[in-house]
């Protein structure tokens, strides 16, 4: 029976709580499950070494090559493109404007997801603030432009990120409770900028600061009350929420192919 699934998944969350392992690890996970599936390191460098490594399919796309595409579409022709955003002004405007940018890319994934219906694509959000961007921008550059090509697009943009089973979105927490009231506050707001859509955004916790007790050695029974108490809070946000457990191992590529056999429930 095939695997019911999702088109585009996006992993966001703030920084140093492993989104892109888990990106990664979710990519190989449905790869192994025959999903015709492409990762996507949003807005960063490409690890290519490890993407080579785990044999991760992917789909190569900057900001800057996705606009260049999009641009050459509008205008019929590659290389007017090509001059366009060699220009100060484009070099300029995506630096004052970066939602534009994140928003053109979005919109090109999405493109790539219409002109394959087997396609899946893992977008590896690289901070929580692009994720939002993304999805803000199109509804506040719908208003700027009010009418026209590219309101066209943003439309198509919106109908399919609003669509059933199109978009789900986790948002990836340290197993603390500062990081998950940021996690909260964060999707909270990814859910307010998709209003009326079946859209999810779950959580999920990395569960990290137990794994600390095992590697030190540490008796759980001597610690201070103060430390105590903070164990006690993280193991019930671990209970709370779909949680995943800190794999320690020196080969980052061991790390994601383990972590790949228990990410089922990310689908």
């Amino acid at each position: 029976m095939p695997l019911a699934h999702h088109r585009l998944y996006i992993i966001t969350g703030k920084g140093g709580v492993g989104k892109t392992t888990l990106a990664m690890a979710f990519t190989k996970y449905l790869q192994r499950k025959g999903v015709n599936v492409k990762y996507n390191c949003f807005h960063q460098t490409p690890e290519k070494n490890l993407e080579k490594k785990l044999d991760l399919p992917t789909i190569e796309m900057s900001i800057e090559a996705g606009a260049e595409i999009y641009i050459g579409r509008k205008l019929n022709s590659t290389t007017i493109a090509s001059w366009i955003m060699k220009t100060h002004f484009f070099k300029s405007l995506f630096q004052m404007i970066p939602g534009l940018g994140h928003m053109i890319l979005l919109g090109h994934l999405i493109s790539e997801l219409d002109d394959d219906p087997s396609l899946v694509i893992v977008l590896d959000s690289p901070a929580s603030g692009h994720a939002l961007t993304m999805f803000e921008s199109t509804s506040n550059f719908k208003a700027i432009f009010n009418t026209g090509l590219v309101v066209k697009d943003i439309d198509k943009m919106q109908t399919f990120l609003k669509g059933p089973n199109n978009l789900k979105t986790h948002v990836v927490t340290l197993a603390t409770e500062l990081s998950l009231s940021e996690a909260l506050d964060l999707k909270k707001e990814l859910d307010n900028n998709l209003p009326d859509t079946e859209a999810h955004c779950d959580l999920v916790v990395n569960d990290s600061f137990k794994k600390f007790f095992e590697i030190k050695q540490v008796d759980e029974n001597l610690l201070p009350p103060f430390l105590s108490q903070k164990v006690a809070l993280e193991e019930n946000i671990v209970k709370e929420y779909f949680s995943l457990p800190h794999i320690d191992k020196a080969n980052v590529v061991n790390i994601v192919m383990d972590l790949s056999l228990l990410v089922e429930g990310l689908v």
